[in-house]
């Protein structure tokens, strides 16, 4: 029984810009090509003028194909940085910045050519808006990037109008750079607030996508209850019933292998940083497939659902009990050592032989099981563990089933050498091959111990 430790590859933030610069792209290209085609057309008619500033550094004629050479300069920007992101369908936090920075470009230049000085608030005003996208989309820290690249560039006009004699003095300008920075920062606070707890209920929905039902939204926190309080009230009823349904197994009431893996994970992360100790219990039901065979699938039906029964009754609080195959059940003891773990193992062994199953069909069935435990110093030690049961189960089912075997040091070669022998019989001849039983000991009635 393997599982997968290993965190996914993916960034699902990386996916999620992707995402929204794609759909942005057409958004773009039509405000690009409108904002230039209605600058022209107002120039054509007279009813706008080219800024005094732009007119002395460019000359008019020049000015309008600043324009036009911006917006398609844009628009070639745009649609290179679309077939990337297309390619790779993802968009890192660098490429989402460098998007919005050209967004702002050609904001300053339109504002640059066709407003007069004492307008150039209006740049302003639409980075701005500009600003509260941003960090909608992509998060505070390619907004707050945003924000000092408007104040630059800002500035940078401002500077250049100062230079050739504009009316407009630093003092006027510093002080709308401040205005606007008191209300951006503003935005910005207001916007980091939901994003961080958007991304918590985000970071629960991807974790539930896994199987991961462990983490609830904390409703006490949000001392304004909004829509997104509610969103989270909503996936703290949901997620109960979820993990029920994904991590559950319908037919023992035990966990699946799902929700096996999931605690697993957990109970050894803890294990790990308190240097504890955790055992692992892996029970077979002996010859289940007799009693499909003789009784019929609903009878074997019947059976697991009252294995799934005696496991819980007899496992102890904490424990965590799972149907991990067909007929096979694991049992994860949190802080049980050795001692304590075999002797779970030798009262559920006790529990299948005392009880007969399958109702009026009165169905003896009998357990194999395998024990390990170990003092848990890093995480690492997870396959091995779960290794070490197998084995320690396969001991017992190889040395007459209707037992339990305990690992030690041997086992393992112990099976590869019976494997070796299967192996080179089964090319030398046609006649089954009696492996070799294991070495034990008795440590009790119907146990042995490898």
């Amino acid at each position: 029984m393997a599982v997968d430790l290993a965190a996914p590859d993916a960034s699902r933030y990386e996916q999620s810009n992707a995402d929204v610069l794609l759909w942005q792209t057409r958004y773009r290209v039509v405000l690009a090509l409108v904002a230039t085609v209605l600058a022209v057309a107002l120039r054509t008619v007279g009813w706008v003028d080219v800024s005094p500033v732009a007119e002395a550094r460019l000359g008019a004629q020049w000015s309008d194909w600043i324009i036009a050479l911006s917006a398609v300069g844009y628009v070639s920007i745009v649609l290179s940085l679309h077939r990337r992101v297309v390619r790779l369908r993802r968009a890192s936090r660098e490429l989402a910045t460098f998007m919005m920075v050209c967004d702002l470009l050609l904001v300053f230049v339109l504002v640059f050519v066709l407003s007069p000085p004492v307008d150039y608030d209006r740049a302003l005003l639409v980075a701005l808006f500009a600003l509260q996208l941003t960090h909608v989309y992509f998060g505070r820290g390619p907004a707050l990037l945003m924000l000092g690249a408007t104040a630059t560039g800002y500035l940078a006009i401002v500077d250049i109008a100062i230079r050739d004699g504009a009316a407009i003095t630093w003092p006027q300008s510093f002080a709308t750079l401040i205005i606007f920075a008191i209300g951006a920062g503003l935005v910005t606070f207001v916007q980091s607030h939901m994003h961080e707890r958007l991304s918590r209920l985000l970071e629960m929905f991807a974790r539930a996508e896994d199987g991961d039902f462990s983490s609830a939204y904390d409703v006490s926190a949000d001392v304004r209850p909004d829509a997104i309080t509610h969103v989270g009230r909503a996936y703290n009823r949901m997620r109960t019933h979820l993990a029920d349904i994904v991590e559950t197994d319908p037919l023992s009431g035990c966990l699946n292998r799902r929700g096996f893996e999931q605690q697993f994970r957990r109970e050894l992360a803890r294990a790990a940083r308190t240097q504890t100790e955790l055992a692992i219990i892996d029970i077979d039901l002996d010859h289940f497939k007799n009693i499909n065979d003789t009784y019929g699938h609903l009878a074997g039906d019947r059976v697991i659902t009252e294995a799934g029964e005696v496991l819980r009754a007899n496992a102890r609080v904490g424990d965590i009990v799972a149907r991990t195959g067909g007929e096979e059940f694991s049992i994860l003891a949190p802080g049980s050592g050795l001692a304590g773990a075999q002797h779970l193992a030798l009262r559920i062994v006790e529990a299948f032989r005392r009880r007969e199953f399958g109702g009026a069909l009165r169905i003896s069935v009998t357990a194999s099981v395998g024990v390990v435990a170990d003092t848990v110093t890093d995480e690492a030690i997870a396959e091995d563990l779960l290794a070490r049961a197998d084995e320690a189960l396969y001991a017992a089912k190889r040395s007459g089933r209707n037992r339990v075997v305990v690992w030690s040091e041997g086992l393992a070669a112990l099976r590869a050498g019976q494997l070796e022998k299967q192996a080179a019989a089964s090319v030398t001849t046609d006649t089954p091959v009696s492996s070799t039983e294991p070495p034990r000991r008795s440590i009790g009635a119907g146990t042995t111990r490898g």
